[in-house]
């Protein structure tokens, strides 16, 4: 059997959920694209990079947010898929981080002591947050160095820095500020390096 090298090659690949979320015309999306290296075709430390943006109007279509802004993640996979296949089950966890600005505008507000009218007009507010993305997935090659992929993840945010006018609604990258949430990927990947051959 031929021994796998340690440095065994890299892969680059782009995500197309957020491309959909975007063209969709979705609340918030994101453009992401990843670089990863392959070892011993078992370990693949991932480095993911992308540009996300939230916009919401509330039911008074006064109230709105927006954000647009970089996030990126590091992070490992594991081939838990002992066979030496094109198939890969990956097992593994994100750290991401995002520092960004909000806007938020809303309708004026009346003072009740001076009477006078106050505008809600909040803008470049920054804000930052660390989180966490325990993953799952599965890939396959589908031509040559081609494959595809996809993963679901369960995020937890870590930290995140206080605000002296409220939480942002959205944190790029991570999704709708609140509880812990789910997101996941489905990527085209361009897999260099050697080529495994099913059943070997």
């Amino acid at each position: 059997m031929e021994k796998t090298p340690f440095l065994a090659g890299f892969a680059v690949s782009a995500d197309f959920v957020g491309l959909v979320m975007k063209v969709a015309g979705s609340t918030f999306s994101q453009l992401e694209i990843a670089g990863r290296l392959n070892l011993k075709e078992r370990v693949f430390p991932v480095f993911e990079i992308g540009l996300a943006q939230g916009d919401r109007t509330g039911n008074s279509k006064d109230n709105i947010f927006h954000t647009s802004a970089p996030y990126f993640r590091v992070g490992v996979d594991v081939n838990a898929n002992k066979k030496r296949t094109s198939n890969r089950l990956m097992v593994g966890f994100r750290i991401g981080y995002s520092s960004f600005k909000y806007d938020y505008t809303g309708p004026s507000m009346k003072d009740p002591v001076w009477g006078e009218t106050i505008p809600l007009d909040m803008r470049d507010i920054d804000a930052s947050a660390v989180w966490i993305e325990p993953a799952i997935g599965f890939e396959t090659k589908i031509w040559s160095f081609i494959r595809l992929g996809w993963n679901v993840r369960y995020k937890f945010r870590m930290s995140q820095k206080s605000y002296e006018y409220g939480q942002p609604w959205y944190i790029p990258g991570y999704g709708p500020n609140g509880a812990n949430c789910w997101g996941g990927t489905v990527n085209l990947i361009f897999d260099f390096g050697r080529t495994m051959k099913k059943g070997k």
